[in-house]
């Protein structure tokens, strides 16, 4: 009997922690794929998975991308679905809800005793970044709670894009967790190209931009500052202000412009050339004109 209960215990602690070190083995080869893949993604323009912001769905398993937030040291791979087998080795992204680069509320979920532990120590304002093969989102955490499994509500698409982090709570708890902890998170950034892709820009576009900023530095600083903006790609314009286009149709443009001091977005939706959009800004009146527009790009320029 001795024996038994000797080797059934070594048995039950070796179980235990091959079930803590199978994750944190998974996700530093997956880190590895995940990296070598989006460098692949960069120099061919292209990548495994749908485009960044293009409508669909992945396959179960599907590779999405890597959430981490820099305060907590927490990182992990996010594969499409939250079946067991998933969330045993990585984070999931609940089917039906938006894929990043779509507008929406993107909800991802976690086991609280592995990947999401972390999630105890979270607080209002730290920062949360997502990243895929085809861009990188930013998002500042708004708010905590504690659900019912049943209130499915926290995944429903809200007017601002949103990202909605989901784990078992209390999270000490011994056996199924009664209760689910929530986390929302608002977009702040959207950066559609990954940064290795920028050198690829083609050749004719990188002379321009290389022309703009030569402009640039000769204007006057009292002039009004004008940027080109390709469609997908978002640029700085001033201190705390940037501006990102989504789309170009029939002359018109959409996009965003985040407002840092004011930690909000200004939506431009079917945008005409030469119609202000104006917004404050750290307490004054500012004013954003699209001045010209291609089918690849927009130019806009920045009142002073």
């Amino acid at each position: 009997m001795e024996r038994f209960f000797l080797l059934a215990g070594i048995a039950g602690v070796t179980a235990a922690l091959a079930g803590m070190l199978a994750p944190l083995a998974w996700q530093a080869w997956a880190n590895r794929e995940f990296n070598r893949e989006r460098r692949v993604a960069a120099e061919t323009q292209g990548g495994p998975e749908i485009p960044f912001g293009t409508p669909g769905r992945i396959a179960e398993d599907g590779l999405i991308g890597r959430l981490s937030i820099p305060r907590l040291n927490l990182s992990t791979i996010v594969r499409e679905g939250t079946s067991s087998a998933i969330l045993s080795l990585a984070a999931g992204h609940i089917p039906g809800t938006a894929l990043p680069g779509q507008s929406g509320n993107i909800a991802v979920a976690g086991h609280r005793d592995t990947l999401f532990r972390g999630l105890k120590d979270i607080q209002a304002g730290d920062l949360v970044e997502f990243e895929t093969f085809h861009g990188r989102l930013e998002y500042r955490v708004q708010s905590t709670e504690v659900v019912s499994p049943k209130d499915v509500s926290v995944l429903q698409a809200g007017q601002k894009n949103e990202l909605t982090l989901v784990t078992c709570f209390p999270f000490y708890y011994i056996g199924s967790a009664p209760d689910r902890f929530i986390v929302k998170a608002i977009e702040i950034a959207w950066d559609p190209m990954a940064p290795e892709a920028w050198a690829k820009m083609p050749e004719q576009e990188a002379r321009a931009a290389q022309g703009e900023k030569a402009a640039r530095r000769r204007r006057p600083a009292t002039q009004d500052a004008s940027f080109t903006i390709p469609i997908h790609h978002s640029r700085v314009l001033g201190p705390g202000i940037r501006l990102g286009v989504t789309d170009i149709r029939g002359g018109r443009v959409s996009g965003w412009m985040w407002l840092m001091p004011e930690q909000r977005t200004v939506w431009l939706r079917d945008q005409k050339a030469r119609e202000p959009v104006a917004f404050y800004s750290d307490g004054r009146r500012r004013e954003v004109t699209i001045t010209s527009v291609t089918s690849e790009a927009a130019t806009a320029r920045l009142s002073p």
